[in-house]
């Protein structure tokens, strides 16, 4: 009898032992497809986003990456909506505490996350994962026509990041979206304008031409001219569209398309503008 129940128990553990380990694997393979698969569509990313989410432990560094990394999946097909939902949750559960229990966690992804190549975007220390929810936040939140909301975000992280030139010009284009004079100038001068994006803000100023602004683009490290291509053909056709130029902004929008990728949130933000512009008469 005692040699019956020995056997019960160890089938028993052996059925509990490969059915959680079983819920481990399918956890990997959903983090993996979150976060680290580059070759996934939004679709897929987001079920394992949801997957990881759905599992964990709510507001922990994982958990926090995940919704994040859904967010980026939602905007980049065009769910605005949902997009704006997980990046608020993010913004709230990114507290200073819950920051330091991310640094403790992985105190090398900051250093080891890859960086845009021109510098837009950057966010340094604990408060990485609070600016870049912010950032996109607000391009999301523009993208939906929540100018009030999408200043709001700009104007947060450019309290996190003062230097962050990009924040200076989505924080624009959404004051001039809303019919608000531009505050670029004063702004400007706490930026570092011998580096890029300055000629992007000297065009936004009036003092540079688009043609001119595309040719800066082009010069530097070749790793980084895409990049700039991109941000230099969005950010020139939304100020071309804000001056009533469409046939100027649609050309602009259109390379802005073709350059970016297709994870950039200025290539979401491109494509609507394109559509939009396409039905208008």
């Amino acid at each position: 009898m005692a040699t019956r129940r020995w056997h019960s128990f160890l089938c028993c553990a052996l059925i509990i032992g490969s059915v959680f380990g079983l819920s481990a694997s399918a956890h990997a393979a959903a983090t993996k497809r979150c976060t680290t698969a580059a070759d996934l569509g939004a679709d897929e990313r987001i079920a394992g986003c949801t997957v990881v989410i759905e599992h964990g432990k709510p507001a922990t560094p994982q958990v926090i990456e995940a919704r994040f990394a859904r967010a980026g999946a939602y905007f980049s097909k065009g769910d605005v909506e949902h997009a704006i939902d997980d990046y608020k949750i993010v913004i709230e559960q990114s507290s200073a505490g819950l920051l330091a229990a991310f640094d403790r966690a992985a105190p090398d992804l900051r250093e080891s996350e890859p960086q845009p190549g021109s510098g837009f975007g950057r966010a340094f220390g604990r408060n990485g994962y609070r600016a870049k929810a912010y950032r996109a936040l607000g391009i999301a939140s523009f993208q939906a026509g929540l100018l009030e909301q999408s200043q709001d975000d700009f104007r947060w992280l450019s309290e996190i990041d003062p230097n962050n030139a990009e924040a200076a010009l989505w924080l624009d284009l959404a004051r001039r979206r809303a019919g608000l004079p531009s505050e670029l100038a004063d702004h400007a001068k706490r930026l570092d304008m011998s580096k890029w994006p300055a000629p992007i803000v000297r065009l936004f100023l009036g003092q540079e031409t688009a043609e001119a602004v595309l040719a800066a683009a082009d010069r530097g490290a070749p790793a980084r001219r895409k990049a700039r291509r991109c941000e230099a053909s969005f950010f020139a056709g939304e100020l071309m569209l804000d001056q009533s130029r469409e046939r100027d902004a649609m050309q602009l929008i259109d390379r802005a398309v073709a350059e970016c990728p297709w994870t950039s949130r200025e290539r979401s933000v491109a494509e609507a503008e394109t559509r939009a512009l396409r039905v208008m008469p």
